[in-house]
């Protein structure tokens, strides 16, 4: 027995621009509906007005008919009869040609009681005319009350009915228009999503991208022209992605020119002391004391391994690492990074620590470093050449009962306003000059202690300073 083979049907998945034209159509087709309801209703009314109509003419006819009835009765002339006559014969011809209409009113024993009370109403006046009776009168004018009864009764149940057919409509309108515009609200609310859901999410993912987060785009729809712009815009991504860790090599580059500088400041004493060390050795070799060549070579070992240290900490923060955590104790590292930017210190500007040595934080060392130095950077150039820059650490607890250190690195600067406060860690936004600043140090800085887990927020008034809260993880 031979397998069927199913073949996957595709749902149709209409475009946004074939959404829109949906819309449209929905829209033409609700106003074409209203429209034929609305030709109908009054189509409607109209056959109601018209049949109404010959009713009236009906009451009318048989008003007139008494009219002339009464004027033959007190001048006995001929037109006056004449004009009976003619007003009896179009009222039986209305009976006649408007059975169907009368029967919604009348029952059938009423048509033919009415039939029979006009044919015998006409015969008694024909009597009358040919002999005068004043019993004759008086039947005639009773008879004629009771068919000016019926049609009074049949006028009133005339308008009764238009009315209430009117009524009917008028009804029939309300429910129409609230049921469309239910089915338009709710057929709109589902175009409404299908259309703005989908530019939503994409508004959405750009205000992501705009805070810097270069994440691909990802949006639950299959609008052809949403996918485009996905495509094109996660290949922008990856462009800017690119782009953007050549920047942050730029940046790296630029914070290793700085350290470059701190180390050359640092060498600068361990190599003098070797040297010193050994001019004094060279000078008095032969007749130096054994204690003194001693202490010499020990003072010259102790500075090559300073040197080495440096040197060591220097390739170790330029080595290209992947992110990895280690227990490392604050005081050091602080120490190590402070010894870096050494040399870039105006004199007038002084560096307190109270940093206990007893606080160990779970980190990569050289994302790390790379933050210290961005802040201790920005904060140097924030006090310009005399000022204080104050470095604070303790450990606490968190909301959550986690235990955190905290970093606090504040300076006796200019402030920054509230405007430009909300600012400060977008990447490339800089208050410096042109070619004085690339504006990423604060936002590499935000990056790093992000991927540590960690929180940075920033306290700041003009002419008050500024204050950089970090916490981040113990390492233990």
């Amino acid at each position: 027995m031979k397998h069927l083979s199913f073949i996957p049907i595709k749902f149709y998945q209409p475009s946004l621009r074939q959404k829109i034209i949906l819309g449209y159509y929905f829209i033409v087709v609700i106003i074409i509906v209203l429209s034929a309801f609305t030709y109908t209703e009054l189509r409607f009314l109209e056959n109601k007005i018209t049949e109404g109509g010959k009713i009236t003419e009906f009451v009318d006819a048989v008003l007139e008919l008494r009219r002339f009835e009464k004027n033959y009765f007190l001048y006995h002339q001929n037109l006056d009869y004449q004009k009976y006559q003619t007003y009896i014969n179009k009222i039986q011809t209305l009976i006649k040609n408007n059975q169907n209409k009368v029967a919604k009113f009348l029952t059938p024993v009423q048509q033919i009681n009415l039939t029979k009370n006009l044919e015998h109403y006409q015969n008694l006046m024909q009597n009358y005319v040919s002999q005068t009776s004043s019993s004759l009168e008086q039947e005639i004018r009773h008879l004629g009350n009771s068919i000016v009864t019926l049609a009074e009764a049949l006028a009133k149940m005339e308008r009764k009915f238009l009315k209430e057919n009117l009524n009917h409509s008028i009804n029939l309108f309300l429910v129409a228009i609230i049921g469309l515009s239910l089915f338009g609200i709710i057929m709109g609310r589902i175009l409404s999503q299908l259309v703005v859901h989908p530019l939503k999410q994409l508004e959405e993912n750009m205000e992501l991208i705009a805070t810097g987060r270069f994440k691909k785009l990802q949006i639950k729809c299959q609008d052809r022209e949403i996918r485009s712009l996905e495509q094109a815009f996660n290949q922008m991504l990856i462009k800017l992605e690119t782009q953007r860790r050549h920047l942050l090599q730029s940046e790296k580059l630029a914070s290793l020119g700085t350290l470059l500088s701190g180390v050359a400041h640092e060498l600068n004493n361990p190599l003098s002391n070797i040297s010193s060390s050994c001019q004094i050795l060279l000078e008095e070799l032969e007749e130096a004391d054994i204690n003194q060549s001693r202490e010499l070579l020990t003072q010259i070992d102790e500075q090559t391994l300073r040197s080495q240290r440096i040197v060591c900490a220097l390739l170790e923060f330029s080595r290209k690492k992947d992110f990895k955590k280690e227990s490392l104790q604050l005081s050091d590292l602080i120490r190590e990074t402070l010894r870096f930017i050494r040399g870039q210190v105006p004199a007038g500007v002084t560096i307190n620590q109270e940093i206990p040595k007893n606080l160990i934080i779970q980190v990569d060392k050289q994302r790390i470093q790379q933050m210290l130095l961005n802040l201790l950077k920005n904060a140097i150039q924030a006090v310009g050449q005399s000022g204080y820059i104050n470095l604070h650490a303790e450990e606490l607890r968190t909301t959550d009962d986690e235990r955190m250190v905290l970093i606090e690195i504040s300076d006796t600067g200019p402030g920054i306003s509230a405007e430009l406060l909300s600012k400060i860690f977008d990447p490339f936004f800089t208050t410096k000059e042109v070619g004085q600043g690339s504006g990423l140090g604060l936002s590499i800085a935000h990056e790093i202690i992000e991927e540590h887990d960690g929180k940075i927020q920033v306290n700041s008034h003009p002419d008050e300073g500024t204050i950089f809260q970090i916490q981040l993880p113990t390492g233990t």
